[in-house]
């Protein structure tokens, strides 16, 4: 078994490997670049108008021939560990012909990402791949373990073939929801392990002031106890799922509400499973905020009911909340805010001078961007009390350390991280590879 790491090697994001044998050839991960070559954020925008050669002249698009569209196919599957976007974006580019493997919950969050978001993966051959259950490839055999991750129904890989055995951490943590995930897997780990690709996006950052959704969730609760304000702004991702499950939990246990958007609500919807207890419009303690955007109705409505989902309109009527209904409420609110909602928030009563727990990674405050400058634009001009409560996605050192150390593979390969260097340092039998570089396991 070969293996190339095409993207992955010095940087965060745009993560993409290829394994080969003599006669299969298999892709894990396509995703989006965060950076450019020179570090600096990568905009979308780029991609526009340009063709598949283009983007592989510029670096964007790896060359691996027989992957694309336009091409004679020569590459078995792809499989996609989990939907964020630097982990799939790129797959609008694949032969239509190629197998993409992916979890269900990956699965419906792309399909809804599609829906709501103006870049869109497109029609592609999903397929859906069963949790511990082994998948033939041509040569490889795929075994997909579960893992918690600020993305739903994340996973990493055990690939096998020619009698070696490759483990993909993707991206995971032990600090969610789901961090019980971490500690069985620590305890009954795949054994003969020759090579393992270990993310390290926290090689150099620490877990910060709430290393936990638990303690997220504790000061949510906090912020509800201590506010005279009704409500209490969050900015967070509308599918980073543990997130809300924890916004739902701070909100019933103060006797508050949850708002969200009808994006949202189709989020969690998507997801709605008898094997999960993730909230849902139709609880209680959750509403549904509508508004007129614009005087063209609300965008998130419009879109859905030209989609799969539109039969969800009438249980989002039911559960609407309006601009003029918060003055009426009796009971405190956690409402989940994007940048695009600012005009219609304006409409709100009484949010000048309302908590903002910001729930998303600290630097995006400091882009030097539009969508930023109108977050601190909004900031200033209505008084709010922005205050940073996140923790992240990704596991720290110490639980990278105890992953590696579970796994005792015969090399441990960086991924994922713009540290590479740190590994020798911190790891046991580490090989630094360069993007492209061919690895023969």
């Amino acid at each position: 078994m070969n293996l190339i790491i095409h993207r992955g090697t010095k940087e965060i994001g745009g993560s993409c490997v290829e394994l080969t044998t003599a006669k299969s050839r298999i892709i894990i991960d396509f995703g989006m670049p965060l950076v450019d070559t020179q570090h600096k954020p990568f905009d979308i925008n780029e991609l526009k108008g340009k063709s598949i050669q283009e983007l592989k002249l510029k670096g964007t698009l790896p060359d691996i021939k027989g992957l694309y569209k336009g091409e004679a196919k020569a590459v078995d599957a792809i499989l996609i560990s989990h939907s964020h976007m630097d982990h799939y974006g790129l797959l609008s580019y694949v032969h239509s012909d190629i197998p993409v493997y992916m979890s269900a919950g990956a699965k419906k969050l792309i399909e809804i990402s599609d829906i709501f978001t103006p870049f869109k993966v497109g029609k592609i051959n999903a397929q859906v791949i069963e949790k511990q259950q082994k998948t033939n490839i041509g040569d490889f055999v795929a075994t997909p373990y579960l893992v918690d991750h600020s993305a739903f129904d994340a996973l990493a890989f055990l690939i096998e073939a020619d009698g070696k055995r490759l483990f993909y951490s993707g991206d995971f943590r032990s600090t969610g929801w789901k961090g019980k995930l971490f500690d069985r897997f620590i305890k009954n780990p795949p054994r003969d392990i020759d090579c393992l690709l270990l993310e390290g996006t926290m090689i150099e950052r620490g877990a910060g002031k709430y290393p936990t959704e638990k303690a997220i969730l504790g000061r949510m609760i906090g912020i509800l106890q201590e506010t005279q304000k009704n409500i209490v702004l969050a900015c967070c991702s509308g599918q980073n799922i543990d997130r809300l499950v924890t916004f739902y939990k701070a909100a019933r246990q103060t006797k508050s509400l949850l708002v969200i958007d009808p994006y949202t609500a189709c989020v969690l919807s998507s997801i709605k499973s008898p094997q999960n207890k993730i909230s849902q419009m139709d609880w209680r303690s959750v509403r549904v905020f509508i508004a007129n955007y614009y005087g063209n109705g609300d965008v998130y409505i419009n879109r859905i009911s030209g989609s799969p989902y539109k039969s969800l309109i009438p249980n989002l009527g039911r559960a609407k909340i309006k601009p003029q209904d918060f003055q009426k409420l009796h009971q405190k609110v956690i409402f989940l805010m994007r940048g695009s909602m600012i005009p219609i928030l304006e409409k709100i009563p009484g949010i000048k001078g309302a908590k903002l727990a910001y729930s998303l990674w600290a630097d995006y405050l400091k882009k030097d961007n539009a969508e930023t400058k109108k977050l601190h634009s909004f900031i200033d001009s209505y008084g709010l009390d922005l205050e940073l409560v996140h923790t992240s996605g990704h596991a720290v050192l110490k639980d990278l350390q105890t992953f590696a150390e579970a796994l005792n593979s015969k090399t441990l390969i960086p991924i994922h991280t713009f540290y590479a260097d740190r590994y020798k340092e911190l790891f046991e039998n580490v090989k630094i590879l360069k993007d492209g570089e061919v690895f023969n396991l």
